[in-house]
């Protein structure tokens, strides 16, 4: 299979885990109808992320599009996603899968302004699309890579599920969930 072929493929994997997840969070929560939009990661999410006014302890200090732009160049099977609230861009999270598709880590997470309309969402959004990438590639856990040591949102991650060390490098500092699927 050339590059274009596998390329195209996990394009669409990524495309239909971001309508899915839309979907789901749409029946969810009903007032999320005709408002919230997932997209991957475009120019204009980029531009839109560069106004977030972002408190200082909240600052991460990564540039998305530096991210953005090296994923997109490193790595085929990854999940990239921006979150929209009507016009507004309330978070962005970009992972891959593993060499062996044995788990997709989230590997960059970050809300928008500190009030927005979807805050409380953007974790449980993003683990929803990387799970769902996930059971496309066959990958049987997702992760958050270097989760910040912050005792309330390692808290947080472990009532989403996130409460495995690295199954597989026990000195990897990442939080892992094991994928559920309805044949389980």
């Amino acid at each position: 299979m050339n590059n274009q072929v596998i390329s195209n493929k996990y394009q669409k994997i990524r495309l239909a885990a971001l309508a899915q997840t839309q979907s789901d969070f749409e029946q969810f929560e009903p007032d999320f109808i005709d408002h919230i939009d997932l997209t991957e990661i475009n120019e204009y999410a980029l531009r839109s992320q560069d106004e977030w006014e972002i408190p200082v302890n909240r600052q991460i200090g990564w540039d998305w599009r530096q991210v953005r732009n090296q994923y997109r160049r490193d790595h085929m099977a990854r999940v990239e996603l921006a979150v929209w609230y009507d016009e507004e861009l309330c978070g962005l999270m970009i992972g891959k899968a593993s060499d062996g598709k044995l788990v997709v880590k989230i590997n960059y997470i970050q809300g928008g302004q500190a009030e927005n309309p979807l805050k409380g969402f953007i974790v449980p959004i993003a683990s929803h699309c990387a799970e769902l990438f996930a059971v496309a590639v066959e990958a049987d856990w997702i992760g958050i890579q270097d989760p910040i040591d912050d005792e309330d949102l390692l808290n947080y991650y472990r009532a989403l599920g996130f409460d495995e060390r690295d199954p597989f490098d026990p000195r990897n500092n990442a939080l892992f969930k094991r994928v559920v699927t309805d044949e389980d």
